[in-house]
């Protein structure tokens, strides 16, 4: 007699199970990299994976959950370090876990109950160590420090959050300078997920203008965590390459973001940022000035030796011309008194030479007429030789077809054509019976 196996519902089999997990499975630290993070209502779900260098697919996955309450207490812990940071995906943490099993969806999920911070803070730090390193060995860390910068940057680019402190206080202080500042404006994100694309979209569009002296990146005060977003690889480079200096006004006293030690140079504020580049004009506007009075002193110096000097020259010329008038007169007065000697002597050689010219013209004509008439004959004889009539009297012929024009070769002609065979006397008509090319 076979024996009889027991079954159980899902709802007890999995409720079994998580009675096993509650009594089995301690409560442990567990590492990885948080994937994704999802805040809903009560609840904050997230997970967690483990990934091997080089490859982007994950090698396990591990699921959990945070309650509210929770998750307010531990950004609070986190927002008190030193060293703050924001959970988001792609960071590395240590999470202190409690097993927990989802009977209504057969789920085996972890519940978040604390964060090691020491470990994240280490893993950042070395992170941030390589992507130094990195562009360190890449002569990426002083790219754009080594790009002049305009005695008077004028035409700015400007990277901020839309309508933000940042923005009015630094556009404000270029106003109250007076001078003629030109400020191009591309809004961008300055905290959260999106801050990286954001502003490397934002410095895209302002290196399409090829007028700009300088672009400064600003944003306020914010929260510490808030620098984090500013380590970004990507935005480290994109800075370096940059055509333009870059300036950025990040808004922390003390610490500094990799994109900071990029840049051409940073400053504590907005504020201070827009002073650099006012104290710039000032010391252009300056030297201009510095310039304008030394060029004017030089010139007051030197008008009374030019007032001289041009005083010698107006006397100078006065004597020259005096001198040039009295010798002009003077030829003049010599040609009037040859003039008056002389045109009796002028008009009899002009007589003179209108008479050779008369002979010379009668003389010339009929030369001439003679040599034409010549030509004349020797070209009509030339006529008369190449006359056809002339060439059929010394016993050629000319062929012709049906329509009187002249045949050169056989291939105007084919076997049944009429053809005129044109003599000094007279014409035969005759039909082609055969054609032969010699």
């Amino acid at each position: 007699m076979s024996e009889t196996i027991r079954s159980y519902s899902v709802t007890k089999y999995l409720t079994a199970v998580k009675n096993l997990v509650d009594t089995r499975v301690k409560d442990t630290w567990v590492h990885g990299v948080i994937t994704q993070i999802q805040e809903r209502d009560k609840m904050i779900y997230l997970s967690i994976a483990d990934f091997i260098e080089g490859d982007v697919k994950p090698q396990a996955i591990l699921p959990l959950y945070i309650f509210r309450f929770d998750f307010i207490r531990l950004k609070a812990k986190l927002a008190t370090l030193s060293k703050p940071f924001e959970l988001k995906p792609e960071l590395k943490v240590k999470l202190f876990v409690k097993g927990d099993f989802y009977v209504p969806y057969g789920k085996f999920q972890g519940r978040v109950i604390d964060i090691d911070p020491a470990y994240t803070i280490g893993e950042l730090a070395l992170t941030r160590e390589a992507i130094l390193q990195r562009l360190r060995e890449e002569n990426l860390l002083f790219k754009n420090k080594s790009l002049p910068l305009s005695d008077a940057p004028l035409h700015i680019g400007l990277i901020t959050g839309e309508n933000s402190a940042a923005y009015h206080d630094f556009t404000s202080k270029l106003k109250e300078s007076g001078f003629a500042f030109k400020v191009t404006t591309i809004h961008a994100k300055m905290q959260g997920n999106e801050t990286e694309t954001t502003i490397l979209s934002a410095l895209g569009t302002l290196r399409q203008n090829q007028d700009l002296d300088v672009v400064c990146i600003v944003r306020g005060g914010g929260s510490k965590t808030d620098l984090n977003y500013f380590d970004s690889e990507a935005l480290c480079r994109a800075v370096a390459n940059y055509p333009v200096p870059v300036l950025t006004g990040i808004g922390h006293e003390i610490d500094k973001c990799l994109l900071d030690q990029v840049a051409w140079q940073n400053f504590i504020t907005p504020t201070d940022c827009a002073k650099f580049l006012i104290d710039k004009l000032t010391e252009a506007w300056q030297n201009i000035r510095d310039l304008a009075f030394e060029i004017a002193g030089r010139i007051h110096a030197r008008i009374p030796s030019e007032q001289e000097r041009l005083r010698f020259l107006r006397t100078s010329l006065e004597q020259r011309i005096s001198k040039l008038f009295i010798h002009k007169h003077e030829q003049l007065d010599s040609f009037i008194k040859d003039l008056q000697k002389e045109p009796s002597k002028i008009f009899s050689e002009m007589h003179s030479w209108l008479k050779r010219s008369q002979e010379g013209l009668k003389n010339g004509c009929r030369k001439i007429l003679e040599f034409e008439n010549k030509h004349f004959e020797v070209q009509e004889l030339r006529l008369k030789t190449r006359d056809p009539e002339t060439i059929l009297k010394k016993g050629y012929t000319l062929t012709l077809n049906a329509e009187g024009k002249p045949i050169y070769n056989l291939e105007q002609i084919k076997e049944g054509d009429t053809i005129i065979t044109k003599f000094a006397n007279g014409k035969i008509k005759s039909v082609v019976q055969e054609k032969s090319l010699s």
